[in-house]
């Protein structure tokens, strides 16, 4: 997958363009990236609640604060499109990937340093083709992460499942020409399928929100930079541009020893991967992820892939990088869509070509969507049945 194969969605072609399709890597890979298991479960308890991937807890997050809680809380503007790069040459020039990230890092750092939580609202999807291989299904989550600062403090995912339905009308007619189902069983030999684990049953309709106490090594962690991270280590994160990269390096370098793989093209995507956990979610003081994006806005492989519409239908722009194969792997692409004028990320998406009985080809896409990211000094809205 090369980045050059990504489509460009141009102001003039917003209109008329699905909200987040970009050709990319596999939607499985990126997922990889995004996503872990629930904290505090045991296996049984896994495989009888999982519909599907759990946003990893470096950026996951759901829906809706309420309104009446006074809160100090960084919103993703829903509708407002990004403020042009201040180095742009004219109105109808794009803005280089530099650029971009650039002004991202000067809004960074000028958002709120404080709170009760660090909470995170994000809506996630991932499509899947149907187990007879006729369509493509997308089935979406919402996850509201609150992570307490407060030494010993509880820390909460509140999640649900927001259900799956075919997700083009060539997909419904497929859909409904096939019975119209409420409920796929998946093989446990899942090849050839994107989206969907061994074994797997996926159901039409939503769940119940479920609230779940953090435990074990999420219990005080802030976050997660390939590992969960405590909140000590998140306050001596350094803010500097260099001392930022020498801490990620000697990071990168600890946590890959063994790690035969890990040449000097590995320890740059580990790197640029870490500064993006650090963007999409770590709770670091605005110096530090305002570093972040100047390290990324240093590194060549960062390519601007123009304006582009989120899954959530809000413009952004897009800005990519590609990801060194390992471990069995192919390369793959990594697309991001952020809010230059606040500094806040939009979404995560990958999409991957499938192909369908009939000899028909269509997109499978996965992403995570940003809604809300900040501190607040609420409490968390959790529902009457929690664990």
């Amino acid at each position: 997958m090369n980045l050059n194969d990504l489509a460009r969605v141009h102001d003039d072609e917003l209109e008329s363009e699905p909200a987040g399709q970009v050709s990319g890597a596999a939607a499985q890979e990126l997922l990889i990236s995004i996503t872990s298991e629930p904290p505090g479960q045991n296996e049984k308890s896994r495989a009888k609640k999982r519909h599907g991937p759990v946003p990893w807890l470096a950026s996951a997050v759901t829906l809706a604060a309420a309104t009446a809680l006074v809160v100090t809380l960084v919103t993703v503007p829903d509708e407002q499109g990004p403020t042009p790069s201040p180095t742009a040459t004219s109105p109808g020039e794009q803005a280089s990937a530099r650029q971009i990230l650039l002004t991202a890092a000067t809004a960074a750092a000028k958002a709120p340093a404080s709170g009760s939580y660090w909470r995170t609202t994000t809506i996630s999807g991932m499509d899947a083709v149907s187990p007879d291989h006729g369509y493509v299904i997308r089935r979406t989550w919402s996850k509201d992460q609150w992570l307490a600062h407060r030494p010993g403090g509880q820390s909460w995912w509140i999640e649900q499942y927001l259900g799956a339905k075919p997700l083009t009308p060539q997909d419904e007619a497929a859909w409904s020409k096939a019975g119209s189902p409420t409920r796929w069983v998946f093989p446990m030999d899942t090849t050839g399928y994107v989206g969907v684990n061994s074994g797997e049953v996926v159901q039409a309709g939503a769940e119940e929100k479920e609230a779940t106490r953090l435990r074990g090594k999420w219990k005080d962690s802030g976050g997660a930079i390939v590992n969960p991270i405590s909140w000590e280590e998140i306050g001596h994160i350094p803010s500097g541009d260099r001392e930022l990269r020498a801490y990620l390096e000697r990071r990168i370098t600890a946590e890959a020893k063994g790690d035969h793989g890990q040449g000097p093209q590995s320890q740059e995507s580990a790197l640029s991967g870490a500064c993006v956990a650090i963007v999409f979610g770590l709770p670091v003081s605005p110096a530090v992820r305002a570093s972040a994006y100047r390290i990324l806005a240093d590194m060549p492989q960062m390519k601007s892939l123009g304006k582009m519409k989120d899954p959530l239908g809000r413009m952004g722009e897009a800005i990519g990088y590609q990801v060194d194969p390992r471990h069995g792997r192919a390369a793959y692409a990594v697309v991001q869509i952020i809010d230059p004028s606040t500094g806040l990320p939009l979404a995560r998406s990958s999409t991957t070509t499938v192909e369908l009985t009939g000899g028909r080809t269509t997109k499978a896409t996965s992403f995570v969507a940003y809604q809300r990211m900040g501190w607040t000094d609420a409490e968390p809205p959790l529902p009457p049945e929690h664990n």
